[in-house]
């Protein structure tokens, strides 16, 4: 599948593609040509229709309390977050973390995602992040109705992002951590709608920059899962070698 999903890219970019004897899984090697990637809803309503047999468990605290500016790294630099199918079929699954992208082909996991799996690695996690080609919108129109009650905020996301609970609590205590440091730039940001990305070189702006810069590192770690390290196509501009070449064809 792999190799059908690089040449159909190919043809649609009138690009000619050189393949190796064997593409190893859902991941692009390195010299063929990648773009993050658009899914169907084909694809991502059969992702969100698989079982998870080990779902991540639901945040009971802040994964920011404590935070001082440096976080672990799981599993070691090269981490993925894989699945293993437990049938035929391919109906249910499970969650596994691995040292590198080789040591998760070897095993016969597919890989899911760049670095160790968190709160949001499930496929039904992956589904949401297809469907949906920008996550923060409904956050800030969650925290705009509901202001800081911290209950009816996290009702109102659970409703709107189509992801799992414990995907949402990760995005949730990501926003609030922001608004200790990014909520005056944010909000002018936001006043004067300004691009997620600046002329002359995409940088992002200095709302996307400051939630980077202070709350990214946590959010990573706890979610698992985000759009660059799942190869997905983005309301915001990444350089190509922030995005992790996979293309999710294991469905």
């Amino acid at each position: 599948k792999a190799t059908v999903s690089v040449l159909y890219w190919c043809f649609h970019k009138n690009m000619l593609c050189i393949f190796p004897s064997v593409v190893l899984s859902s991941i692009v090697p390195p010299g063929v040509p990648f773009s993050p990637m658009t899914y169907n809803s084909t694809v991502y309503e059969a992702f969100g229709a698989k079982k998870c047999v080990n779902p991540p468990a639901e945040l009971t605290s802040d994964p920011y309390d404590g935070y001082n500016g440096t976080v672990p790294v799981p599993y070691g630099p090269n981490a993925v977050c894989g699945i293993k199918y437990l049938d035929a079929n391919r109906t249910s699954y499970k969650l596994q973390n691995f040292t590198s992208i080789d040591e998760a082909q070897n095993s016969g996991a597919f890989v899911t995602h760049k670095r160790a799996c968190g709160t949001c690695s499930t496929l039904s996690d992956l589904a949401g992040f297809m469907s949906e080609p920008d996550l923060t919108d409904p956050i800030r129109t969650c925290e705009v109705e509901h202001l800081d009650n911290e209950a009816k905020i996290l009702e109102c996301m659970y409703g709107r992002m189509n992801v799992s609970k414990a995907c949402v609590q990760a995005f949730y205590y990501n926003s609030i951590y922001d608004k200790k440091f990014c909520e005056k730039i944010c909000l002018i940001d936001w006043a004067e709608k300004t691009p997620n990305n600046l002329p002359p070189d995409n940088r992002l702006n200095d709302c996307l920059q400051c939630d980077e810069d202070k709350s990214g590192p946590v959010f990573k770690l706890v979610a698992g899962r985000n759009r660059r390290d799942s190869g997905l196509n983005s309301s915001i501009i990444r350089p190509p070698s922030e995005v992790f070449r996979i293309i999710h064809d294991y469905y």
